[in-house]
């Protein structure tokens, strides 16, 4: 049923008065008693008792007031709702981060919240191929990783340099960067390339670079992982130098220099994604960025 003519029936059951009604309505009573009419074809009766203190609802009238007015608040309920999800004030996101983000996206989604309080955030720990693979599918909405490659669907603005650092356990020497060698008798640990293809090539870049080669005693599928049997002595390891330091003081690091050892993090998402609630979280942090940077 037409939500206009549903408001012109019960402006004029409140009003009383076709003339009162028209005006509250900015309508001509010509104009609104045509409404009525359209209204009473619709439900197949007449609607109002017209006399001379103006006009009252009839039993069909009554039945249909206790129907419209619930009905009406639904319409301008879901009108609302609607409004504020096109303005990008409502709705739901879901954001994939890497250890080296596991500072700074926590923090950003924080200010986004208070900026946004009606959304629904869910955050994933994923590797950046993996949050690539996600936003291409559709399975992810935005993502805090290394750049895409370029060219594609996706967009990607940085937001910190990320560096190579080395890590090694409480007890044992940091040696200068041209000694790693000294290393290899302790042994590597690394994050399986398939886990982290990204980090994979990081390092191999660098050790080429650097005339090294990492004599590798055991691998594991996720950073905290690699960490944390570091952190028990039980060899060293090539790590993001953000998530080290994230991880706090169980470890000590050494930031590494040279090519293949930086590489920008940043924001990713589909450049085609309408999601005004996306959008306006890549103005949150693009604003974000450049209030720290001011």
């Amino acid at each position: 049923m037409d939500p206009k003519l549903l408001r012109a029936f019960t402006e004029l059951v409140d009003a009383g008065h076709y003339g009162k009604a028209a005006v509250k309505l900015c309508v001509t009573q010509s104009t609104l008693t045509k409404q009525i009419q359209a209204l009473e074809a619709a439900v197949g009766g007449v609607l109002f008792e017209r006399g001379r203190h103006g006009a009252k609802p009839t039993a069909l009238g009554e039945v249909l007031l206790a129907e419209a007015r619930p009905l009406l608040r639904l319409n301008q309920e879901v009108d609302q709702r609607l409004k504020r999800a096109s303005a990008g004030l409502t709705g739901r996101l879901d954001i994939g981060f890497g250890i080296s983000t596991l500072i700074a996206a926590p923090a950003l989604i924080a200010g986004f919240r208070r900026a946004v309080p009606d959304c629904e955030i869910t955050l994933n720990d994923m590797a950046s191929r993996e949050q690539h693979e996600r936003l291409l599918a559709g399975r992810l909405d935005v993502g805090f990783c290394r750049a895409p490659e370029p060219g594609g669907e996706l967009s990607f603005r940085p937001i910190l340099t990320e560096h190579l650092a080395l890590v090694v356990p409480h007890g044992i020497a940091l040696p200068p960067p041209d000694r790693l060698d000294d290393l290899n008798a302790l042994g590597f640990v690394a994050l399986t390339s398939r886990r982290g293809p990204g980090l994979d090539a990081q390092v191999t870049t660098w050790c080429r670079g650097a005339g090294f080669t990492p004599r590798i005693v055991q691998q594991a599928d996720d950073i905290l992982t690699v960490h944390a049997v570091v952190a028990a002595g039980l060899g060293a390891a090539l790590l993001p130098w953000q998530g080290v330091e994230a991880l706090g003081v169980s470890t000590q690091h050494l930031r590494l220099t040279g090519k293949g050892s930086t590489w920008p993090i940043g924001l990713c998402w589909r450049t085609a994604d309408s999601n005004p609630l996306l959008k306006r979280f890549v103005e949150h942090v693009n604003e974000a960025d450049e209030a720290r940077g001011a």
